[in-house]
């Protein structure tokens, strides 16, 4: 028995082949047609016969960066895929493929894929956040996808942490994502170089140059990390206080940065929470990698095709 997952990203398409324990034993990685809606379908219905074909899958569970409706099983907002807005992606792929399909927002598959072959294992209860360009997130509860009426649950990078912050593309201000997404890092960067010296002068602006910045105790570069860490002290603090959860795991290319991050990331949530809280949750760093995307996706399948 195996599963097909596919990760449609902004970017890149990627897809697996998955086996009932999670393991992936087959991939496919190549930049997603996103010109129409036609050419964009024709894509994904080669990569589940390229995949599929040579597996028996039983099932196709997709992973989408936007808002997915469930009850319509729709996607809602996708804003580096408009082409997919009000679609209704599981229901088309059904009928081009014969697999049964399963729609889920990006973010929230990786989180299953965490809390089920990675570094959430063990914990029923738990929040995934992914840093990158946004900050995505997926809340397990009784381990199983939280997504609330309409799909909106855990958005962690649109809690307020600023309320007088940068703009957000959500009608907001200040909000998480505006402060420790990669565009927050260049830009308060740029606003400190205006003024101070730093080794970042000159150099690209992104969170690997300044994260390595600061662990040479850079200062700018530790503002700007210590400014990341403390917006998502705040995001995370609110979910953990609001939902007493037993396990954090942080992934997203922003997190390569480790135990550095991480560290003080856990000390900003230490401070704004209740301290039972606290001690009631662990936290983790992602293990999955790339792996997450698909693996979640194709777990999406699985427990759709036996509900």
């Amino acid at each position: 028995m195996r599963f097909l997952g596919l990760d449609v990203g902004g970017s890149f398409l990627k897809g697996a082949i998955v086996d009932p324990s999670g393991k992936v034993e087959e991939r496919l990685h190549e930049p997603v047609a996103k010109g129409s809606l036609e050419e964009l379908l024709a894509q994904l219905e080669r990569a589940v016969g390229t995949l599929g074909a040579r597996a028996g899958a039983r099932a196709l569970g997709i992973g989408i960066p936007g808002i997915v409706e469930q009850e319509t099983a729709r996607l809602r907002h996708a804003p580096n895929l408009p082409v997919l807005n009000g679609f209704a992606l599981a229901e088309e792929m059904k009928k081009r493929t014969g697999l049964p399909a399963f729609l889920e927002n990006d973010a929230n598959a990786a989180a299953l894929a965490e809390a089920w072959r990675g570094a959430g294992r063990g914990s029923q209860d738990q929040l995934f956040v992914t840093l990158g360009t946004g900050i995505g997130a997926g809340v397990i509860l009784g381990g199983r996808i939280w997504s609330g009426k309409s799909g909106y649950a855990g958005e962690v990078g649109h809690i307020q942490a600023q309320p007088d912050g940068p703009a957000c593309g959500c009608g907001s201000r200040g909000c998480v994502e505006t402060i420790a997404g990669i565009g927050g890092w260049v830009r308060r960067a740029e606003e400190l170089l205006v003024s101070r010296e730093s080794v970042l002068r000159g150099r690209p602006l992104d969170p690997e140059a300044i994260v390595n910045a600061a662990k040479a105790d850079d200062g700018v570069a530790l503002e700007i990390v210590d400014g990341a860490a403390a917006a998502l002290g705040v995001g995370i603090g609110a979910v953990l206080n609001l939902l007493n959860l037993d396990r954090v795991v942080v992934g997203g290319g922003v997190a390569a940065a480790g135990e550095f991050l991480l560290e003080r990331i856990v000390a900003e949530v230490r401070a704004r929470i209740f301290p039972q809280v606290f001690a009631d949750a662990s936290f983790r760093l992602a293990e999955l990698g790339g792996d997450a995307g698909v693996v979640g996706a194709a777990r999406v399948a699985m427990v759709g095709l036996a509900a």
